[in-house]
């Protein structure tokens, strides 16, 4: 395993920290996947009135699953930025273009479809709590923009961070820092993750909605294994200044 002692000893703290978070980005990515599902057990609702029906049986569901995956986006940030500098020894441009779409991913989830996610949340609160045909027709109308734009914003949260994250698959497959079966891993993960991105825009294709299933799960066994494989990089870069303090 190539590395630069001098270089890395003065990010040990990070990547320490990114090593951990990873894996509870990865354990809660599992328990997300597993919420999602109870939450759309029934299918995916056709109209917004249909998803304000929904959304209002299963409101604490609906909230902390997206509340969740806000805190899961923030805590990928120290990971992203402690990945780009260890795999641009390897690859700057590819580790760049990955950390960025991985950044960009997260701000993205996070201003935009877990926001838009969280209003329709509320929306459905005052659904249930209408007493009138016609002040629910008002919730439903304030509603419909936010469902319209939900797949697509669905597909961009999926695929961005998949593109950005096969890039470092591809970036540890040919290089130095990592084992490179965790590479390879990645590229299947993230391709599916790519592929299942377009599961909203077709809600007919029982492959793409697979892909999509197996997509979360997926990439939270990837991360726990790259945030182990983090820590063991944490390990050897201690252990190689022992064996040479002098750098």
């Amino acid at each position: 395993m190539w590395m630069n002692v001098d270089a890395d000893q003065s990010w040990k703290g990070l990547y320490r920290l990114s090593a951990l978070l990873l894996v509870l980005v990865g354990i809660g990515g599992l328990a997300a996947s597993r919420m999602g599902s109870a939450l759309y057990s029934s299918g995916y609702p056709s109209n917004a009135t249909a998803y304000l029906q929904l959304v209002s049986q299963k409101q604490l569901l609906a909230n902390s699953l997206w509340s969740l995956w806000i805190v899961f986006d923030l805590l990928l940030i120290a990971p992203s930025i402690a990945l780009y500098l260890i795999l641009r020894r390897d690859n700057r441009t590819l580790a760049l273009i990955g950390t960025l779409l991985s950044l960009f991913y997260i701000f993205y989830d996070i201003s935009v479809t877990e926001l838009n996610s969280l209003t329709l949340v509320s929306l459905s609160q005052g659904y249930a709590s209408a007493a009138t045909d016609a002040l629910r027709a008002t919730y439903v109308a304030a509603a419909t923009y936010g469902y319209a734009a939900l797949p697509l914003q669905t597909v961009l949260s999926f695929g961005v961070g998949a593109v950005g994250w096969l890039l470092w698959s591809l970036i540890i497959l040919k290089g130095h820092s990592f084992p490179k079966w965790t590479g390879v891993f990645g590229i299947i993960v993230n391709v599916v993750g790519i592929i299942g991105a377009a599961a909203p825009l077709a809600l007919t294709s029982l492959i793409l909605f697979l892909f999509q299933f197996l997509a979360i799960p997926l990439t939270g066994v990837w991360f726990i294994i790259i945030g182990v494989a983090l820590y063991r990089f944490n390990q050897n870069i201690a252990a190689s200044s022992d064996a040479y303090p002098g750098g």
